[in-house]
């Protein structure tokens, strides 16, 4: 067994305590296992750099916090070898409610308890922008505007073949508004309102004739409503609006020069932090990644 795979964190849900329910699910953790995910932190190779910063979202501000599913070794076993798909496969996730991340330590571990520091890291750089982008959003856009540009005005120009670069001012400042205001009952309004601003910037330069525009745009439109409210019904039609979705991938290429090997986009349609999760995945050490942190800690 090399050094390497020793440093790999190990936990096992053992001596935890109920840290929150949500949804009527509760999720445990404990100051071990705090350590335990500290020590990942700091043998991992994409956030060592930002240990300081990780460890106060952790343990003073509590804002980060890793976790387990399961309450003890029969539950985190039954999990791990029965457990459904849609229970298993998230590694975290930023809760908008109580305004923190979980880290699911179930989901990232094998039966044994071990798991890849860089996997744990990266899940912990991704959710982390969502938390920056939530709680101090003026200081989210203030900072990666530029990259948000560039993304948004990629992507736009070559679902709209549009003859020069489009404004995508308001776009962005709308979509950060939207993204952590969504309310059920006036989605439609807000989805309305959205599709006129999109009209009314990229018609004047769009290349496609005035049919396929409407229908490009209209399909747009359907696609955020079906991945915010009917997901299941938007994953059986992906493939009908790949014109639409197909571009969200190749505009990472463009804005920042790497290929997108961590999600498959479409979040990014309803949600500008995204871009920014996937930046902090391709480049962790990107220095406005650890203006971020350093906003929180």
């Amino acid at each position: 067994m090399d050094d390497k795979y020793l440093e790999e964190l190990f936990a096992l849900p053992i001596g935890l305590e109920l840290e929150a329910i949500v949804d009527g699910v509760k999720y445990y953790s404990s100051q071990k296992l705090k350590e335990s995910f500290m020590k990942s932190i700091g043998a991992s190779g994409r956030a060592s750099h930002l240990y300081k910063q990780i460890e106060s979202l952790v343990m003073k501000k509590k804002l980060l916090v890793p976790c387990f599913l399961s309450k003890n070794m029969f539950k985190y076993l039954k999990h791990k070898m029965f457990g459904k798909v849609e229970d298993t496969s998230f590694a975290g996730f930023y809760l908008l409610t109580q305004k923190r991340v979980f880290i699911i330590i179930d989901n990232n571990t094998t039966i044994v308890g071990t798991a890849k520091n860089d996997l744990i890291a990266s899940t912990v750089m991704h959710e982390c922008v969502h938390l920056y982008a939530d709680r101090m959003r003026t200081n989210f856009l203030k900072t990666f505007f530029p990259e948000l540009e560039r993304y948004y005005i990629s992507y736009f120009s070559r679902v709209f073949q549009t003859s020069k670069k489009p404004d995508v001012t308001e776009t962005i400042k709308f979509l950060s508004k939207f993204e952590y205001n969504k309310d059920s009952q006036s989605i439609n309004k807000v989805l309305v309102e959205y599709y006129y601003m999109l009209e009314k910037v990229l018609k004047p330069i769009s290349g496609l004739d005035e049919r396929t525009f409407i229908l490009t745009l209209q399909g747009l439109i359907v696609s955020i409503k079906l991945s915010l409210m009917q997901f299941d019904v938007f994953v059986r039609m992906y493939r009908q609006y790949i014109n639409i979705l197909g571009p969200l991938d190749r505009a990472y290429q463009e804005a920042f020069g790497k290929r997108n090997t961590f999600t498959t986009p479409y979040q990014e349609l309803s949600s500008v932090s995204e871009v920014i999760c996937v930046l902090s995945e391709m480049n962790p050490s990107h220095p406005k990644i650890k203006k971020m942190f350093k906003d929180m800690a």
